[in-house]
């Protein structure tokens, strides 16, 4: 479950077979290494010429985590597709709002690919924070289809990773994307006061914490990914990707495996109680020591 707390909101066609239903939904069919893919939207916006562009995008993110992984769509989602009606197997919805809402409240985007959040199955979004051109926030939940559990590990995953995919050349972005991306990290979040390490889940309980809590857990990537070398990521990844049910004690044998280090110092008030000590809380602040990974 990711849910976006709205704090503000600004105002090539690889697949084939587009298709419009009765009641307004654009269908299209992905073609992935695994097989086909559905991909349904529901535009509730005047801006129709986004399902092209969405749909490009969709296709595009997903052969690159494939292609980066090894892992198919299939396999990674698996999952997820188990608690749902089989009508719902390998098929992605996407729904475009002028204002979305969740019990209410105003949220600005959230995914229930998984139906933890009621029957209506998608991920919603606003239209001011996924204009063509800014996919950031569209990358970063459909990465929650290899990457779910738990929320620490997943949203700074998710975040992080169609930047990597990008400089890596996995992924196609042009500049204005490329920087969408960037931006969503929020790296310069001002460190709050009660400042609870990540596997509190603290933007669960605290939604005024949600933007450090983001901030936090990408930065936390960065120093995995520093640890770990590009190497030793890419491994970490695949096997987080494949794993079924995660927990923080289980990445820690993950990271172990890799690497003999001693996790919980470098972890620590990041993700594990304590103060900070390998790493200060003011690391990584500045995209160009990301650049150097």
């Amino acid at each position: 479950m990711c849910i976006l707390v709205l704090f503000g909101v600004s105002s090539v066609f690889s697949q084939s077979n587009k298709k419009q239903t009765r009641n307004g939904e654009a269908n299209f069919s992905l073609r992935l290494r695994g097989g086909e893919v559905k991909l349904v939207i529901r535009n509730e916006t005047d801006f129709k010429e986004w399902d092209k562009y969405a749909s490009e995008k969709t296709k595009k993110v997903l052969d690159a985590y494939e292609s980066y992984l090894g892992i198919t769509f299939q396999q990674a989602s698996s999952p997820i597709f188990k608690t749902l009606p089989s009508s719902e197997k390998d098929k992605i919805r996407l729904v475009l709002k002028e204002a979305v809402l969740l019990n209410g409240t105003r949220v600005g985007g959230y995914n229930n690919v998984s139906g933890e959040l009621g029957k209506d199955l998608g991920i919603f979004m606003e239209i001011g924070l996924v204009p063509p051109g800014y996919p950031a926030l569209l990358l970063h939940e459909l990465g929650h289809y290899y990457f779910t559990e738990p929320a620490w590990l997943s949203e700074g995953i998710v975040s992080y990773l169609p930047y990597l995919l990008s400089k890596r050349g996995y992924l196609k972005l042009d500049p204005d994307e490329l920087q969408s991306v960037m931006e969503e990290w929020t790296l310069s979040e001002p460190i709050p006061k009660l400042d609870p390490p990540l596997s509190q889940d603290f933007h669960q309980s605290n939604p005024s914490l949600g933007p450090w809590f983001y901030s936090k857990s990408v930065r936390t990537q960065f120093i995995l990914h520093k640890e770990l070398g590009y190497e030793g990521y890419k491994s970490f990844l695949k096997q987080v990707a494949s794993a079924e049910i995660l927990n923080t004690d289980s990445i820690l044998r993950i990271l172990n495996k890799l690497q003999r280090k001693d996790w919980n110092k470098i972890l620590q008030g990041w993700v594990l109680p304590g103060p900070y000590s390998v790493y200060p809380v003011n690391s990584f602040l500045k995209i160009q020591e990301i650049e150097k990974l």
